[in-house]
């Protein structure tokens, strides 16, 4: 029954891959995986549902990609810049997942469809950038609850916004995208230093 569930997952991907996420419905991944669409609801009780299985799995493969690129670094910094890094580089391999979860909202489902902040991968991936960022403030007093949150938003708009342009915008000519990219980096962790310092 898992792999089943596996399988129509990577069915849904596809659908969504291939025609866009006004394609991906109920009726249309039973269709495609050779099932009554009442079997299917016996996997997935809703759309909902599915789009939450679809991002649980990304999410806990970021979260995975994210602990591997900061394994061996100690300096908080490099850590950070790590982080910094293996996030943009997860969704730029993932340039359809990442249009899924940034870009769309499929017909009839509205911004709550899927409440990630009920499942604990997503408040892993949170807490893990909270306890990155924070790091980062060195000796220096330990920053506040404001402190964090902005320094932590600033950083992930910089970086969403440099993917979203990148991968959501692909025909716009971008000359010396490597080094765009590299000082995206660089101004997400100078914006979280100087957040925190101030």
């Amino acid at each position: 029954m898992a792999q089943l569930k596996l399988e129509l997952l990577e069915r849904a991907r596809c659908i969504y891959a291939s025609d866009g996420p006004a394609a991906l419905s109920m009726r249309r991944l039973a269709q495609d995986a050779g099932l009554s669409t009442m079997a299917l609801y016996s996997y997935f009780p809703s759309k909902q549902a599915l789009l939450e299985g679809l991002w649980l799995e990304l999410f806990e493969a970021l979260l995975a990609d994210l602990l591997a690129a900061s394994a061996g670094r100690r300096a908080p910094l490099k850590v950070m810049e790590a982080h910094l890094r293996g996030f943009l580089a997860f969704w730029e391999a993932r340039p359809d997942q990442f249009r899924m979860i940034y870009m769309s909202t499929p017909k009839g489902i509205g911004d709550e469809a899927v409440p990630m902040q009920d499942q604990p991968v997503y408040h892993q991936l949170i807490q893990l950038e909270r306890e990155r960022v924070a790091a980062c403030a060195g000796a220096a007093a330990e920053p506040g609850e404001a402190q964090l949150t902005l320094a932590a938003a600033l950083a992930l708009t910089k970086l969403v916004g440099y993917l979203l342009l990148v991968l959501g915008m692909p025909r716009y000519p971008l000359p010396e995208l490597e080094r765009l990219r590299e000082r995206v980096v660089a101004d997400a962790l100078q914006g979280i230093t100087q957040t925190l310092a101030g």
